[in-house]
C-alpha cells in the first residue's frame, strides 16, 4: 500500500460520519455519530497524513437522552467543530496516524489506524479505527452525573475523491 502517494479529499457527502461509542456506562453506553465537513488524507513516500473537521453541532445518538446530553457538553465546552490532525509513518499497512483531536476547550490525544477500502481502487474509500481516554467527564443524565474513567473508540468508513 505504500505505493499509494498522493493527496485525497474526505468526501462529505450525507452519510461521511464518524461514530464514537464508549463503553458501558452503568445501564448505558454513549453512542453518536457526527458528520464529517472537511478532511484530507496525504500520503507520500515517508509519511501519512489525516486531517479532519467533523461538525458536533449537528451530532446524532442512538436515543433523545443521549443527543441532549450530548449536545449539552459540546455547548458547554464550546465544541461545535472538532479537528483532528493526525501524521504517522507510510511504510507499513494498514497505517497508523497519531495527532491531536481539539474541539472548544478539550484536546486529546488520539491515534487511528487507516486502512484503504475501496473495492475498484483501493484509494477510494478508507476505513478509521481507533480509541481515545478522555478521563473524567460530567454526563448531564440524572443518574450518571460523573464518570471518572470515560475513554471511547472512533469508528468510520469515509469515500475519498482523487486530486
Amino acid at each position: 500500500m505504500s505505493a499509494h502517494h498522493g493527496t485525497w479529499q474526505v468526501h462529505t457527502v450525507d452519510g461521511a460520519d464518524v461514530r464514537l461509542r464508549s463503553g458501558r456506562i452503568g445501564l448505558m453506553s454513549v453512542d453518536v455519530s457526527a458528520p464529517v465537513t472537511d478532511g484530507f488524507l496525504h500520503v507520500t513516500e515517508d509519511s501519512v497524513r489525516l486531517t479532519l473537521t467533523l461538525a458536533l453541532d449537528r451530532l446524532r445518538a442512538g436515543n433523545f437522552l443521549m443527543e441532549g446530553a450530548a449536545r449539552s457538553l459540546v455547548k458547554r465546552h464550546d465544541a461545535t467543530a472538532l479537528g483532528y490532525d493526525g501524521l504517522g509513518p507510510s511504510s507499513t499497512a494498514p497505517w497508523q496516524v497519531t495527532g491531536t483531536a481539539g474541539a472548544g476547550t478539550i484536546a486529546l490525544d488520539l491515534s487511528l489506524t487507516i486502512t484503504p477500502v475501496g473495492a475498484d481502487d483501493l484509494m477510494d474509500e478508507i476505513e478509521l479505527v481507533g480509541s481515545a481516554y478522555v478521563g473524567t467527564v460530567h454526563l448531564p443524565l440524572p443518574g450518571l452525573g460523573k464518570v471518572d474513567d470515560f475513554a471511547f473508540d472512533v469508528d468510520a468508513r469515509l469515500a475519498l475523491l482523487a486530486p
